[in-house]
């Protein structure tokens, strides 16, 4: 008989919390103890297999016309929505763009000089549409 999968919250404010950071660690991942995110451990019986984060914060895709949008648009408009970030989530806040081999207008140098962190993630959607 199959066990079945048990995603436990686990409170940033206890033991539990400090054990699922070094579980995340102990295969070169962080959880960040300041996130506005829920965090679920992922298990099956007693046994920790992963975690998830739910996030509750604004993402920003924009997309800038490579043609049009000059080097300073993009640096403003990323500076105006980690202003936005910062007045309304705390200084918190996403930034989606491309994966590397499609950008053009995000160049990591300028994302990395802009205090944006990248977290080797992808995201997919549910929803169908491109």
């Amino acid at each position: 008989m199959s066990h079945p999968v048990i995603l436990q919250e686990v409170s940033r404010f206890g033991d539990d919390f400090a054990k699922l950071q070094l579980f995340a660690k102990s295969f070169e991942h962080y959880v960040n103890p300041f996130a506005s995110a829920r965090m679920f451990e992922l298990r099956r019986k007693e046994q920790t297999f992963g975690y998830c984060d739910v996030v509750y914060l604004p993402v920003v895709f924009p997309a800038f016309h490579p043609g049009i949008a000059s080097p300073r648009d993009v640096v403003e408009t990323l500076q105006a929505f980690k202003h936005v970030h910062q007045v309304s989530h705390g200084g918190e806040g996403l930034l989606g763009v491309p994966i590397a081999d499609e950008r053009k207008t995000f160049p990591e140098e300028l994302l990395g000089k802009m205090g944006f962190t990248r977290m080797k993630r992808e995201v997919y959607s549910s929803t169908s549409g491109v």
